[in-house]
């Protein structure tokens, strides 16, 4: 139903305070609700159309301006519906990945859910769109079938990189670094891998290392930084070490260090000690540490006769 009115008077208000049109005649409604730019918008004296459904003003238009009440439509609803979910989803994940570690030790940190709650959120910046703009017809077009596909394609690779990057990796075995196959290494190169003692001992002082420096012409150092260079390097004492265990990080570890990465539990001449590294960087230190503490062979050369 459309009715005729006339703007008494306009009052608008701050923001987040209650603005009102009065009028000149108090049917169907003396006032009404409106926002700051419509009270502003209109001038006492201004002719204006009501749009009345079922007693409730839904519009009010003039010659300047249009004032429309907003009712929340389908898409509004299929966009909140997407997102409770999208946000139950990341509870879900933390579940997940603690049904995954049940099996662990306690205490054993687990996981960030992080990478579950990225996917999410790039899964958000497709599907909530798509919701409001499309609800109920994802392939209603080529367009909308080509969002859908591509936003579905996204969110299931992203879900597998989470999957994968919160996988819980057992650490390796106790036995001594030798008894692993060999890991490959150039050591005639340097290589700067993160690692991490975390006690301070005289070769990591005030644990100023964050780097593990292997081959070259020098033994395995800590450094404080990623090379290159052995700048500041602090020579390991290879002889002076044993290895007791490789686990992963639990609570009492220092919270600077990755979830992902494991702990070598060492003894320094009976003083324990802990290097912390991502799993495959620790297995490489490791077994460089073990051949560094295992004498050269001599190689014969050609034709030579051993006495």
């Amino acid at each position: 139903m459309y009715k005729r009115q006339v703007i008494d008077r306009t009052e608008p208000r701050r923001p987040k305070k209650t603005s009102w049109l009065y009028f000149t005649d108090a049917r169907p409604v003396e006032r009404l609700e409106v926002s700051r730019e419509a009270a502003q918008a209109f001038r006492a004296g201004d002719p204006v159309t009501l749009t009345v459904w079922r007693g409730v003003v839904k519009e009010v238009a003039g010659s300047r301006y249009v004032w429309r009440d907003h009712a929340p439509g389908a898409g509004d609803f299929a966009g909140l519906a997407a997102g409770l979910l999208l946000a139950a989803c990341y509870p879900a994940a933390r579940v997940l990945i603690a049904a995954r570690g049940r099996h662990r030790p306690d205490g054993e940190v687990l996981p960030s859910a992080l990478p579950f709650g990225a996917a999410l959120v790039v899964t958000a910046l497709w599907l909530l769109p798509l919701c409001h703009l499309h609800p109920g017809q994802p392939f209603a077009s080529p367009a909308t079938t080509a969002w859908t596909g591509l936003g579905t394609l996204t969110t299931l690779t992203l879900l597998v990189w989470a999957w994968r990057a919160t996988r819980i990796r057992p650490p390796g075995e106790t036995e001594e670094p030798g008894e692993h196959p060999a890991v490959p290494s150039d050591r005639d190169t340097e290589v700067f891998l993160p690692a991490r003692f975390l006690d301070a001992t005289d070769y990591n002082p005030h644990h100023f290392g964050t780097h593990v420096v292997l081959g070259g012409d020098g033994p395995p150092a800590v450094t404080p930084h990623p090379g290159p260079g052995r700048f500041a390097a602090r020579s390991i004492p290879v002889p002076r070490l044993a290895l007791t265990r490789v686990r992963a990080v639990r609570e009492g570890d220092p919270g600077t260090i990755p979830r992902t990465w494991h702990v070598a539990e060492l003894e320094d001449a009976g003083t324990p000690v802990r290097l912390a590294a991502a799993p495959a960087d620790l297995t490489r230190i490791l077994h460089e540490l073990h051949l560094s503490r295992t004498p050269a062979v001599p190689v014969q050369e050609a034709g030579t006769v051993t006495p």
